[in-house]
């Protein structure tokens, strides 16, 4: 006679805490219209080949991360993560941004520690300066960083970096610049200060797993500027008795 197994909230709390918390997710458009993804039947590592290219009318896979706070308690026979948002914009360019899937896959290459300045400015203007893309000398895409300055950027510790955006596809040492052209565009420095470098310490590692997999009704196809918006709503069940 079979046994039913029986789980705890706390045990079910804490599966869900080690399995997502301190992790990260990539959001990935699939453009692969007429292919209902089953899981169990369709390969994984063949459905995501027909990823967007980066790029594509401005795409770019959209990272998540949870929290320990994004952990719900039990209730209606499961505990519910923090509902996660991604958005996916068309740059208005004249290439169309055409998807049928949405995919949640486990991050990699996600930066969550940045290694000091290696070069900086021979000057700058104090301030901090949000949300700048880094666009250069990287092996990943989509790393954005706040800049403050100090000092009048005297030297290279007067120049401090935060991660906004972790981006994907980024290795440990990778060398990493702003270019002194957007230093110069934000207002950060004088032209021919110079460029600002700095490096990649820590980033994910071990992601491609595939978590979920959301279909549009039909084949999209984003022109002119407009977005798609996704809501990731994940939940862990779990049997157990009062």
């Amino acid at each position: 006679m079979a046994i039913a197994a029986k789980i705890s909230p706390a045990e079910l709390v804490a599966l869900v805490t080690d399995r997502y918390v301190d992790e990260y997710y990539e959001a990935w458009l699939i453009n692969a219209p007429g292919t209902s993804y089953q899981p169990g039947i369709t390969v994984d590592a063949t459905f995501l080949t027909n990823e967007v290219v980066a790029g594509t009318g401005g795409y770019q896979r959209q990272v998540i991360q949870y929290v320990g706070g994004d952990v719900g308690s039990y209730a209606d026979d499961g505990i519910a993560m923090a509902t996660k948002a991604t958005t996916f914009v068309h740059d208005g360019g004249a290439t169309a941004l055409d998807f049928s899937h949405a995919a949640l896959v486990k991050g990699n290459g996600n930066v969550t520690v940045l290694g000091g300045v290696t070069g900086a400015p021979s000057a700058g203007v104090n301030g901090t300066y949000a949300n700048i893309p880094v666009t250069t000398g990287q092996s990943g895409i989509g790393l954005t960083v706040d800049l403050t300055i100090t000092n009048s950027g005297a030297a290279a510790i007067n120049y401090a970096l935060s991660i906004v955006k972790p981006g994907y596809g980024y290795v440990a040492a990778d060398s990493l610049q702003i270019a002194e052209s957007a230093l110069v565009t934000l207002g950060a420095v004088a032209a021919s200060a110079g460029d600002l470098t700095f490096s990649v310490d820590t980033a994910t590692t071990g992601g491609g797993a595939l978590l979920a997999v959301a279909e549009t009704a039909n084949a999209v196809s984003l022109t002119a500027g407009n977005e798609a918006a996704f809501y990731w709503n994940l939940k862990q069940y779990g049997f157990f008795s009062v």
